[in-house]
């Protein structure tokens, strides 16, 4: 009896053997696809003819640019190749490392201000909705003698708490409803421009345009991704608030009332550092915070490819999002961005340093795929 209790216990063990093997091929049988997550400070040349500098707000971030370009096409590349996946990902990851190790060998190693973050993202396809996303590298750009924003201090920030509350994080009181950051989300100091994310990502890394299409009259949505085709109203403080996700301890998007009184009840002073402006919103009670134009990542108007174009509107113009789904009816043109009716977008905020002092920013819906910014705020 003992012999045939051990015989048994083998064959259990072989089987749960047998089977982990299985499962970890099926992790290779074609339902992965690869993206870059970008967020960039600076202008990037990510076209066809990245090797021209004439297209870049600052030659001296053609090698950044160009680098960044060639991983990007690695991805793309990657989709349309046979053969197996497992070599094909591996393939991946050596090109991008090295080309990361070109730019790194002619640059200073922690040397400078982070200007650009990437990360190299595996993820599930599953009916046109991608799920299940995971790093699988994470390369950050520096230039030495940068001045401008800078989402790192001194380029030696840590991959691993890119979303992490600052340790400069601090609840400010404008005199408003509720308190208010003193910084972007994803941003380490008051004047970085943080990160761009879509809306109703909870995980912030999310850059896909599966399942949103375009036809004549806008764009059209079959996705799950960013809060599906029937978001709730608002998603402050739910599971799908990346603030309150990364943050915790009851930080979250604010409603588009909550970002009215920010706008409407303050002043807002264009202020500069060096070539770099941002503005300064002074509440009714003189306490101040400061407002990035940090821009945002987008999709070229009717392309239907991945949202990470860009970014667009740097040192010009601010865009931040509301936690508030915005329902209201009418057609393509009517609505903002070409969306059709029956698309559910979300309010967003905006700002143009064109527009000087004292005035109001713009509030408009906006598709939920794009990339922008976020100030979250907290209860009083």
């Amino acid at each position: 009896m003992k012999n045939r209790n051990s015989l048994i216990w083998l064959i259990v063990i072989l089987m749960m053997i047998g089977t982990s093997c299985k499962d970890n091929e099926d992790v290779y049988n074609g339902e992965y696809t690869y993206y870059l997550s970008i967020q960039s400070e600076v202008m990037l040349h990510l076209s066809d003819n990245a090797e021209d500098e004439s297209g870049m707000v600052n030659p001296v971030f053609d090698r950044l640019s160009r680098t960044v370009y060639f991983m990007k096409q690695a991805v793309s590349e990657n989709e349309t190749m046979q053969g197996d996946e497992r070599e094909r990902e591996t393939a991946l990851l050596t090109t991008c490392d090295s080309l990361y190790r070109n730019y790194a060998e002619t640059n200073p190693e922690n040397k400078g201000h982070v200007v650009c973050f990437v990360k190299l993202i595996r993820s599930k396809r599953n009916n046109g909705t991608v799920t299940d996303a995971v790093t699988m590298r994470y390369y950050q750009f520096w230039y030495e003698n940068y001045n401008g924003g800078g989402n790192g201090d001194d380029g030696s920030g840590d991959s691993n708490n890119y979303f992490a509350k600052p340790d400069s994080l601090k609840a400010i009181d404008l005199g408003l409803s509720v308190l208010w950051a003193n910084c972007n989300f994803g941003a380490k100091l008051p004047r970085n421009y943080g990160a761009r994310v879509a809306w109703g990502d909870s995980t912030g890394v999310l850059y896909s345009a599966q399942g949103i299409g375009w036809n004549d009259n806008g764009y059209t949505w079959n996705t799950d991704n960013y809060g599906g085709s029937n978001p709730p109203a608002d998603i402050s403080g739910s599971e799908l608030d990346v603030v309150a996700n990364y943050w915790g301890e009851g930080w979250r998007i604010p409603t588009v009332e909550e970002a009215k009184e920010l706008c409407e009840q303050c002043q807002w002073k264009l202020r500069n550092w060096g070539d770099i402006k941002w503005y300064e919103v002074i509440g009714p009670n003189g306490n101040s915070i400061i407002m990035p134009l940090a821009g945002l990542y987008g999709d070229d108007m009717g392309t239907g490819h991945r949202f990470q174009a860009g970014p667009y509107g740097v040192y010009n113009r601010g865009y931040y999002w509301t936690s508030t789904s915005c329902t209201t009816p009418g057609t393509a043109e009517q609505r903002s961005y070409g969306v059709n009716e029956g698309v559910v977008t979300a309010w967003i905020f905006k700002f143009n340093s064109n527009n000087g002092d004292d005035f109001t920013p713009e509030f408009i819906d906006h598709l939920r795929a794009f990339h922008m910014s976020i100030r979250p705020v907290h209860n009083k």
